[in-house]
């Protein structure tokens, strides 16, 4: 019996000695890979928050500008004139009041020709540009549409 519990004890302290648990450089090494992980996360949901501002801004641009132009295209088809602008204020995006963000408009009418079947059609268009400063970067930012009225 004797030999029979120092052999238990024996193997208890080899079970106890094989039993190798985590170090504090592991149980460091695992924390810095969470804490890039969750940093990486966060950077790609801020930059996400920013990326999706930028595009309803250039949406609401394209939106603006394309209805310009529809307008423009029913005076057309009712012989009215066109009514071109020069730097007219719109407004872009207002969901702050105190951060409103403003655009501005010009539609020009320009003439230009265009050879089809070795005949020289001429036409005129419209180009409407709105830019704005966008006020993340301060950079402008514009937004171009062209229509074409063949004469």
């Amino acid at each position: 019996m004797n030999s029979r519990n120092s052999a238990q004890s024996f193997s208890a302290t080899k079970l106890l000695r094989q039993e190798s648990g985590m170090t504090l450089l592991e149980i460091l090494a695992v924390m810095v890979i969470i804490v890039v992980m969750v940093l990486a996360i966060y950077i790609g949901i801020l930059y996400a928050e920013k990326q999706l501002l930028i595009n309803y801004r250039d949406r609401v641009a394209t939106l603006l500008v394309t209805g310009e132009l529809e307008m423009e295209y029913y005076r057309h088809v009712h012989d009215k004139p066109f009514e071109l602008q020069v730097n007219r204020e719109y407004i872009i995006d207002d969901r702050d009041p105190e951060h409103i963000v403003v655009g501005y408009m010009t539609i020009e009418q320009k003439s230009a020709q265009e050879s089809s079947n070795e005949q020289l059609l001429n036409y005129i268009y419209l180009e409407a540009t709105l830019s704005w400063i966008d006020p993340d970067t301060k950079k402008e930012r514009f937004i171009r549409m062209r229509e074409d009225y063949f004469i």
